[in-house]
């Protein structure tokens, strides 16, 4: 059986991880933890990858090794299991994992709910105006051609948007599979994630929304490196490791090699403004002077975390008249253009 095919939700990660936790810290060893967790596992698939990583680790592999080779867990669990494995600090990795996880499906939850009603409203607009180009625009096309009269100047290029708009849909149709299928091919060539990553930082409240939410994964990781007694230089290059947006992953190969130059981190943080928050910068400079880097970093984590709520509050409240606004300016467009013709023949009539 394929184990990459368990698909688990991270609701689904939350609840393995909670669990396992709070297992180990009831006094249970890890072999009777584990063991209670498989069987109470319903679904087969998931049975068998459990089974699967215990008979792994009874064997003399880490769990961090295991879980890495079953290829259903993200980079960024088996990094940071592996943390908790070569530190003594698994209970700790575990609960920081539960939680981790837990904020992030009520992150996605809050993003969902915030964007859904926008994006139903997209895809309503979208249709309508496909319907009216390709079906009412034709119709009202044909009944002036008929009465032979001139038409005025923006029915004119309404009519011919819609004589041309099935031939640039299919084009567009067309190129959007080839470019989905280009980047399919090519996702993981360090060229096309800088550029991708390049769009989406461009993008407005949406690139804000992608800094402030690796920002926040960034400090909590490091606070948990940190207070585990790791040094900065070798928490920064699990981070390398660890963390998979490109610019990102770029920042901390800078930030390491300055850092082995016995540079502060504050310093190679400043270098990345356009990644990261000033703020981050001067709570950085204060922990490394004091030395309560890691109290600062979990401080910055949690005002990131509200900020973040925040602005994804803000942009579902801005698309929403914005979609709406626009797409009543485009259909009222057409429907002018549709009955101009009409004015002005009931002018003429009159």
């Amino acid at each position: 059986m394929d184990m990459t095919r368990v698909k688990w939700s991270d609701a689904r990660r939350e609840a393995f991880y909670s669990e396992l936790y709070a297992l180990l810290t009831a006094g249970l060893d890890f072999s009777c933890a584990f063991q209670l967790l498989i069987d109470e596992a319903s679904d087969t698939r998931e049975k068998t990858l459990l089974n699967r990583l215990y008979r792994e680790v009874v064997s003399g592999a880490s769990l961090w090794q295991s879980m890495e080779h079953s290829g259903a867990f993200r980079r960024l669990e088996c990094g940071v299991i592996r943390i908790g494995e070569e530190t003594g600090r698994l209970s700790e990795t575990l609960e920081f994992l539960g939680d981790y996880f837990r904020k992030r499906a009520s992150q996605r939850k809050m993003i969902f709910s915030a964007v859904s009603y926008p994006i139903i409203i997209l895809v309503i607009a979208v249709a309508v105006v496909v319907f009216m180009l390709a079906v009412v625009v034709p119709m009202f096309a044909e009944v002036y051609m008929r009465m032979g009269s001139e038409l005025p100047m923006l029915t004119q290029r309404i009519v011919s948007l819609a004589r041309v708009f099935p031939s640039y849909a299919v084009i567009m149709l067309i190129a959007g599979c080839g470019i989905g299928f280009l980047w399919y091919v090519n996702r993981n060539q360090p060229r096309v994630q800088a550029v991708l990553a390049a769009l989406w930082l461009r993008i407005p409240l949406v690139g804000t929304v992608i800094r402030k939410s690796y920002e926040m994964q960034i400090c909590r990781l490091l606070h948990l490196l940190t207070s585990s007694g790791i040094s900065l230089l070798a928490a920064v290059g699990m981070l390398r490791e660890v963390v998979e947006f490109w610019p990102y992953k770029q920042s901390f190969v800078h930030i390491a090699r300055m850092l082995e130059r016995g540079d502060a981190f504050s310093k190679g943080l400043s270098d990345f403004s356009h990644l990261y928050d000033r703020k981050l910068f001067a709570l950085v400079h204060v922990g490394e002077e004091t030395g309560r880097l890691s109290d600062m970093l979990r401080q910055r984590a949690e005002i990131l975390t509200s900020e973040l709520e925040h602005v994804v509050h803000r942009m579902g409240a801005l698309l929403e008249p914005l979609l709406i606004f626009f797409v009543g300016i485009f259909v009222a467009v057409i429907l002018i253009a549709m009955y101009l013709p009409m004015f002005s023949l009931g002018g003429i009539m009159g």
